[in-house]
């Protein structure tokens, strides 16, 4: 029988690569997980602090998941030089990029690197 396997899968939205639009945003440099995959932890680190010159909100999400709830860009989630880590404990339902998706205004500057840990089995190895 096989065990499962924890694996981390790491994303890093940079404002300079992946822009900052109203939209849904898989950064260029992020990591696929799988369908079926039991996501436990997720970890966000923020290098370069979020700027708007509105009111943006930004979620993380993936494979069907909401990984972290929107929350406004100025928010100390997102300070600069922070990390936060989050449960999500939950079967992800289609196999996706990590997600970043950004309401109500643009963002105009900032870079965060997310770290999604998650159980695969042979079901969705």
């Amino acid at each position: 029988m096989a065990h499962p396997k924890l694996m981390t899968a790491h994303a890093r939205y940079d404002f300079a690569v992946d822009g900052g639009a109203v939209s849904t945003i898989v950064p260029s440099n992020s990591a696929i997980i799988p369908d079926n995959a039991i996501i436990t932890d997720v970890f966000h680190s923020t290098t370069t602090a979020l700027t708007s010159d509105g009111s943006a909100t930004l979620a993380l999400t993936a494979g069907g998941l909401t990984l972290n709830a929107a929350v406004a860009f100025d928010n100390a989630d997102y300070a600069d030089e922070s990390v936060i880590a989050n449960a999500v404990n939950d079967k992800t339902t289609s196999a996706t990029g990590i997600q970043f998706v950004i309401a109500t205004a643009a963002l105009t500057a900032g870079v965060v690197d997310v770290y999604v840990q998650y159980y695969v089995g042979p079901q969705s190895a």
